[in-house]
């Protein structure tokens, strides 16, 4: 007897109360789990199950299916499907086998895809990056090594094969055990493969509903099968999940960004300064989607302030390469400030091949937007300069693209053009800033005159059209204009003579540019000396000082030029006797035939001529010394202090020719003025080193009541080396002294002295804990001449590593340790500790010294040494692992992020480490070529080496990826 009962009956008048308090109380029940807390935790556990299942697709779709291009895809899954047909009848296991094949690889396909698509929304967010990241991102190498290939194509046929093996897998069960699971219609026959493929695009497309109702409505008669029994169903159900989780994660991500971009533009226009900023720092993530609507915005603004301007650019440039295309199709925007922008972030992202377009933008009718070209135009050749003549062929399979990638480009909206890249940026580049010379907008022209001269060299041609603008009314033009004269180059007699005429301009700030222009020419600008000679009594101390400069650049003065510099030392005027004194001495050595004059000047009844006099004699030096000499001994008798004192000094400048003046030099050591006795005891410590009476006095002098004479006259013992026994028991005693800087000084002289017998030692490893910090930078300093590798000093410096207060003394602790070397292995562990822990410097400096001495622990440090966020620390422990003995394989991984780097040095270095590993990493195979493409010639041609040690298949497959997407940063210019 059937059972024709329910064990719930909900059919009668009351019911459909008992529903809704069936819902209700579901939905008090969901409440009380999701204030607990479990819905959350559920939904997290289900999250992170999904995030799991994609990635373990995408892993076993990259280890089975990977090798295939979407059509081969196709192709298999299509052919497993009519193997499984044709075997249906006849062995209907193998239907079930042939099933499964297409069905994996459509399931594994679509979740390699959706791992892609997340790997792509990274880039544009700015965390990951295909090309070149930057500091604080890492590079998308899924996406890099298969983002050609995972593409809307190979989802269309991951989805042929999913549906086509979810049908074929329910024929084989159909004709296996499954044959009772399936409802076909009364009186219809067996149904065939095709019957189960269409069951399955009927609910999958959801017309399950239109179909019932067509029949019941007697408008359309159709059967077809229907899951029967539970299996059947519980297979269904996961086939519809399973596209509905591709289907909904494709609308969700698409939802969520538009919507979070919309608002994020919408805050960069808000006048809160939070709310600003919060924008700015926001929009970059979005990659380049942004870049449309952000532009598009600034088409309803009537106008833009210089700040906006000068913020826009950067923000858009952070989006990185992606943005060129949205950019390039706004150059012609009809609002003037976009066209402004759209230029302004191309030449912040260094968009060559954009050269073209700047071109064209030159004549623009809007003033902001011709500024902005020139700007761009400059920034970008001046990246292009430092490396035209560098650059290395690009390899092969990146010149060589391919014609066509596919069939799938037949359903493209339009095709892609190939690209002109222009085969003399640099040409063009200066071909249109001097066209910008000529503009109506001073502005646009000072700019153009500054883009070439940063150029350089490379813009040679432009030296007639600057010289051209010398002339120019407004003054910034002519500044411009004239700097870069002097760093183009050109023809030279044509610039000098424009750069003379220059020097009568009316501007100070032009009139020094010229000189120093000149004196970039060196001896070519010698005939401009006459008139440079003039401008040394101009009124503003900056032009003098820039035309006494480019005198000295110019070379040996002429006897004209001197007889013009002798009438100025004997001019009335006492500030122009002073003036030109000084500009002698800044002239240095190429003025000294000048040198009887200055003699002669030393009789002034100015004070201030003759110290400048006296100065000027000092910086000659040596090639003056004959004459100069016995004029300097007797300015020692000055009755003005400070024209003594600086004769003190400059007769320590005149080497050895002066040693005869020792004698006069030691009576002054009781001079009156403490100035004088410093500048005495400096010079003796030059000259004196043969006269033991010059020893005696300074010993002597070393117990003055000025601190100053005390120190300069230690710090001359020191100088003259040979140390007596009288000598180092004065140095010795002053280590006690009171004064701090004395105490610095005699620690100066021990340590110049070199090796230390077993009594002084001691006394100097006391001064690691003195209370001046300069006392115990200079011990630092002194103990790896004067101790050596001793364990004392050694563990002296490391307390001083670790226990001072003071950064700059634990800096010059971990200088002393690296200058030990190797001996000073025990210090590893506190220059560990210091490393990773201390400030910037002293970070920087323990790293410096783990690098020369190696310890035990030097491997771990140096590696973490490569996160530091400080780029110099990265730079020294990746020279660091230069030197490592041995490359253990747990450090791998850090080398290979170590080639995402922001800076070229750490890239390079990590790619010569992994030099050293056979066989190269795979993982690093896509990086590797990157640095291949890099800009700087070093990384490029550490990389290349490197790269021919690498499996050819591995490198192949990289290669041609590159050779497809290599331009993908311009796609749509056209």
């Amino acid at each position: 007897m059937g059972r024709d009962g329910f064990l719930v009956r909900l059919d009668q008048l009351s019911s459909s109360y008992l529903v809704l308090l069936f819902l209700a109380g579901v939905g008090l029940v969901a409440g009380c789990l999701l204030f607990i807390g479990l819905i959350g935790w559920a939904v997290g556990v289900f999250g992170q199950f999904v995030r799991q299942s994609i990635r373990q697709g995408f892993r076993l779709w990259e280890r089975l299916f990977s090798w295939a291009t979407w059509d081969v895809f196709l192709w298999v899954v299509l052919g497993c499907l009519f193997v499984g047909w044709a075997a249906s009848r006849l062995l209907p296991v193998l239907t079930l086998i042939c099933a499964l094949i297409p069905l994996m690889m459509g399931v594994t396909a679509c979740l390699a895809y959706m791992f892609i698509d997340l790997e792509r929304y990274e880039v544009a967010r700015g965390y990951k990056a295909v090309h070149n990241p930057l500091k604080g991102q890492e590079l998308a190498q899924h996406l890099v090594l298969y983002g050609h290939q995972v593409r809307v194509p190979l989802l269309i046929a991951a989805s042929v094969g999913a549906i086509g093996g979810f049908a074929m897998l329910n024929f084989g069960l159909y004709q296996t055990i499954g044959r009772g699971w399936y409802a076909v219609g009364v009186n219809q026959p067996a149904p065939t493969f095709v019957d189960f493929l269409a069951n399955a695009l009927i609910i999958l497309l959801r017309i399950v509903d239109v179909l019932d109702f067509a029949s019941s409505n007697h408008l359309l008669a159709v059967t077809y099968v229907r899951q029967a029994k539970w299996p059947s169903a519980l297979l269904l159900s996961v086939f519809k999940m399973f596209f509905t989780v591709v289907l909904l994660q494709q609308i969700f991500a698409s939802i969520r960004q538009g919507s979070l971009l919309s608002e994020t533009i919408t805050d960069l226009w808000n006048p809160h300064e939070p709310i600003h900023e919060r924008a700015r720092n926001a929009l970059p993530q979005y990659g380049p989607a942004a870049v449309g609507p952000l532009l598009v915005s600034l088409g309803s603004i009537t106008s833009l302030t210089k700040e906006q301007r000068e913020q826009l650019p950067p923000i858009l440039a952070a989006i990185g390469p992606g943005a060129i295309p949205a950019l390039v199709r706004h150059l012609h925007d009809p609002h003037d400030h976009v066209r402004a922008i759209a230029v302004a972030t191309l030449g912040h992202l260094h968009a060559r091949h954009t050269l073209h377009l700047f071109a064209q933008l030159s004549q623009d009718p809007s003033d902001v937007v011709r500024q902005s070209v020139v700007d761009a135009l400059g920034i970008i050749s001046v990246t292009e300069s430092h490396v035209e003549h560098k650059l290395a062929p690009a390899p092969a399979a990146v010149l060589m693209r391919p014609a066509h990638h596919g069939l799938w480009r037949l359903f493209r909206w339009r095709t892609r053009q190939d690209v002109v890249t222009q085969s003399d940026p640099i040409k063009l580049a200066v071909k249109t800033l001097q066209t910008s010379l000529s503009d109506e907008l001073p502005s646009v022209r000072t700019q153009a005159a500054r883009a070439l001269g940063r150029i350089g060299l490379p813009a040679a041609a432009s030296a007639f059209p600057l010289i051209g603008v010398l002339q120019d009314e407004h003054e910034s033009v002519r500044l411009e204009a004239t700097k870069a004269l002097g760093r183009v180059g050109g023809p030279k007699t044509a610039t000098v003579n424009a750069l003379i005429d220059l020097l009568q301009d009316v501007s100070p700030s032009v009139k020094a540019a010229a000189a120093r222009a000149l004196g970039s020419f060196e001896e070519t600008a010698e005939r401009a000396i006459p008139d440079l000679v003039l401008l040394l009594q101009d009124r503003d101390e900056f032009v003098r000082t820039a035309v006494a400069e480019a005198i000295g650049q110019i070379g040996p003065l002429d006897e004209a030029a001197t007889d013009q510099l002798v009438q100025g030392l004997n001019s009335p005027d006492n500030i122009v006797r002073a003036q030109t004194a000084e500009a002698l001495g800044t002239i240095g050595e190429s003025a000294q035939e000048t040198a009887a004059a200055l003699v002669e000047a030393l009789t002034d009844g100015i004070d201030m001529v003759r110290a400048k006099a006296v100065e000027a004699l000092g910086k000659i030096g040596e090639s003056a010394a004959e004459i100069a000499v016995p004029a300097l001994v007797l300015a020692l008798r000055d009755h003005d202090n400070t024209v003594c004192a600086l004769a003190a000094e400059a007769l320590g400048q005149m080497g050895r020719s002066a040693e005869e003046t020792v004698p006069n030099l030691i009576q002054l050591l009781s001079h009156i003025n403490p100035q004088v006795r410093a500048s005495v005891a400096e010079s003796l410590g030059k000259l004196g080193r043969n006269s033991p009476m010059a020893r005696t006095n300074l010993e002597q002098a070393c117990r003055d009541d000025d601190a100053g004479v005390r120190s300069q006259s230690l710090r001359a013992l020191g100088q003259m080396g040979c140390p007596t026994t009288s000598s180092k028991q004065t140095v010795l005693e002053s280590l006690q002294d009171i004064d701090g800087p004395v105490r610095s000084a005699a620690v100066d002289a021990l340590g110049a002295w070199g090796d230390l017998d077993e009594i002084s030692l001691p006394r100097l490893l006391e001064l690691l804990q003195d209370p001046n910090d300069e006392v115990k930078v200079q011990v630092a300093r002194a103990l790896p001449r004067c101790a050596g590798d001793t364990d004392a000093a050694v563990e002296g410096l490391c307390r001083q590593l670790l226990e001072d207060t003071s950064d700059m003394v634990q800096v010059q602790a971990a200088w002393a340790l690296g200058e030990i070397g190797p001996a000073a292995a025990a210090a590893g562990p506190a220059l560990v500790q210091a490393s990773q822990t201390g400030e910037i410097s002293v970070r920087e400096q323990a790293m410096r010294a783990i690098a020369l001495i190696l310890p035990p622990e030097s491997i771990s440090t140096l590696v973490a040494g490569l996160k530091d966020p400080n780029s110099v620390i990265r730079k020294v422990a990746s020279e660091g692992l230069l030197k490592a003995a041995a490359i253990p394989p747990e450090i791998v991984p850090d080398l290979i992020d170590a080639l995402n780097d922001p800076e070229v040095l750490v890239r390079t270095n990590a790619v010569q480490v992994l030099s050293r590993l056979n066989p190269i990493p795979s993982a690093a195979i896509p990086l590797l070529v990157a640095c291949a493409d890099d800009s700087d010639e070093s990384l490029r041609n550490t990389a290349v080496r490197v790269l021919k040690l690498a499996p050819e298949a591995t490198v192949n497959k990289v290669m041609k990826h590159l050779a497809e997407d290599s331009d993908s940063n311009v796609d749509g210019q056209k």
